[in-house]
């Protein structure tokens, strides 16, 4: 089971130069586990930084917002699911779509399903036979949507350092819209 690890927000403040971060500047953050089993988070700009350091449980790039810019939100959940499910039909978007399905999972809009999916006929799931362990081939996982029951098989991906950051913002563009364009119902 994944288990989640409770950060803060940014400091605002560079841990290695110790001064304040500035609007617009591109900062990393790292999760640190400290001895008595907390966690810390460290942020540094893009001058302090020197790779994670050693110990540290993940680390990401991210931007100080500007003032007076407009806010991205995530899009709508029935949104982010139907991406998904688009996604299926689109090979060289794999990756994104592993990546898209991991984000579903830690907010709790898909869970993970043991074994082969429920049912061959589910709209959810595709066409094809499961393929079984002997048949070469990227390991599948299967996932139920929480608000339907449908279900969504999603290829496993690696992931190389090199692509990380293309990825992540390929993914950002997908997931993110300006808050005013979501309709307030």
């Amino acid at each position: 089971m994944l288990g989640e690890i409770k950060v803060g927000r940014c400091s605002r403040q560079c841990y290695r130069e110790k001064r304040p971060l500035k609007e617009g500047e591109w900062y990393y953050s790292v999760v640190l586990q400290n001895d008595d089993e907390d966690y810390e988070r460290r942020d540094y700009s893009a001058e302090g930084w020197e790779g994670p350091p050693e110990g540290s449980l993940g680390h990401w790039k991210c931007r100080m917002p500007i003032a007076g810019e407009k806010k991205l939100v995530l899009a709508p959940r029935a949104v982010l699911i139907g991406l998904l499910r688009q996604m299926e039909d689109m090979p060289e978007q794999a990756k994104t779509r592993y990546l898209l399905a991991l984000i579903l999972l830690r907010r709790r809009f898909v869970r993970v399903i043991t074994g082969p999916p429920l049912a061959a006929n589910d709209p959810g799931t595709p066409n094809s036979e499961t393929p079984n362990s002997e048949t070469p081939g990227p390991q599948m996982m299967h996932f139920e949507v929480v608000d339907d029951g449908s279900t969504i098989d999603v290829a496993e991906c690696q992931i190389a350092k090199s692509e990380a950051e293309s990825l992540s913002e390929s993914l950002s563009e997908l997931l993110y819209c300006e808050a005013s364009e979501i309709q307030q119902e």
